[in-house]
């Protein structure tokens, strides 16, 4: 039997993505930026997606899409190892506060029956996070933690997240392949991938590389370390690079989406700038790491 599910934070639709070919059935998804939902009606136009600042949802449009999961993906930017760390304090986390009072407001026959969210590791020490712990466990939903990276699961692409799964009925933990062998980061590329606008210039080479990641394609054991939404704009700590033919490139927004494992045929819009398709998908999720942590809600994946 098919559960509706409610997309929070949708971004370009890494739950979508994930919850393609299982009993979910996406009701709605929501999200403030325009241009993550361009992103995400050009790829998923058959789900209702709308533009809301969530930091003034009611219990009322919570309610209206009649759904039984909901789905979760709030800034990271409040518990980041590089940000100010202010967690609740953080204007950012306002949405996700929002969130949680209209939880905690709603009564026993309002409550959808299941709960997942995804952050960045240092969500698992936040305030924000025992807010949420403390609020679904006084409601009955029974709770389980994890932390799991893309490599546990064989994607070359170092991304580790913190995962809540929670429900009013059962729940099982994911089943993990220990020591998975990594997929060759070359099936990840593209052929054409290395167009000039994807290459770094030489001087920056020379004065920066000794500080960056690059990687030979052709190394079996080669992996991307985290991209962020600052890729293309910052050169440190933003994510990795590619050795090519004749220099050093950037990785395409594609490459990432298919290392994210968004399904073959994703796509952004073409008058899309570069700059903008980074922002978006280093804002996105593991789409192979969520599609294991769903098989924590038994039934719910074949």
């Amino acid at each position: 039997m098919a559960i509706r599910a409610l997309e929070l934070f949708c971004g370009i639709g890494g739950f979508s993505a994930a919850a393609a070919g299982t009993n979910i059935r996406i009701a709605g998804a929501v999200d403030q930026s325009p241009a993550a939902l361009e992103v995400y009606r050009l790829n998923f136009p058959g789900h209702d997606a709308w533009q809301l600042n969530l930091e003034n949802v009611t219990r009322e449009e919570l309610r209206s899409v009649e759904a039984d999961f909901w789905w979760l993906s709030p800034p990271c930017q409040p518990y980041t190892v590089r940000g100010a760390g202010r967690d609740a304090e953080d204007p950012r986390a306002l949405s996700f506060r929002r969130i949680l009072d209209v939880l905690d407001r709603m009564g026993e026959d309002e409550l959808p029956r299941h709960l997942a969210l995804e952050n960045v590791e240092g969500f698992a020490r936040s305030e924000m996070r025992a807010r949420l712990v403390k609020l679904l466990t006084g409601r009955g939903f029974h709770v389980q933690e994890c932390t799991l990276c893309p490599t546990e699961l064989g994607v070359p692409m170092r991304r580790p997240r913190y995962y809540c799964t929670a429900s009013r009925g059962r729940l099982e933990p994911p089943t993990l392949v220990v020591d998975a062998p990594l997929r060759p980061l070359g099936a990840y590329l593209d052929g054409n991938g290395a167009g000039e606008d994807l290459r770094l210039a030489g001087d920056v080479v020379a004065r920066f590389g000794k500080g960056f990641r690059i990687l030979d394609p052709k190394d079996p054991q080669a992996y991307t370390t985290c991209f962020t939404s600052g890729y293309g704009r910052a050169l440190m700590h933003a994510g990795s690079y590619l050795q090519c033919a004749g220099g050093v490139r950037r990785f395409a927004p594609e490459e990432i989406a298919r290392l994210l494992h968004f399904p073959e045929g994703f796509r952004f819009p073409d008058r899309m700038t570069l700059r903008k398709k980074w922002h978006l998908v280093g804002n996105s999720l593991s789409v192979a790491s969520v599609r294991k942590i769903l098989e924590a809600f038994p039934g719910l994946v074949a």
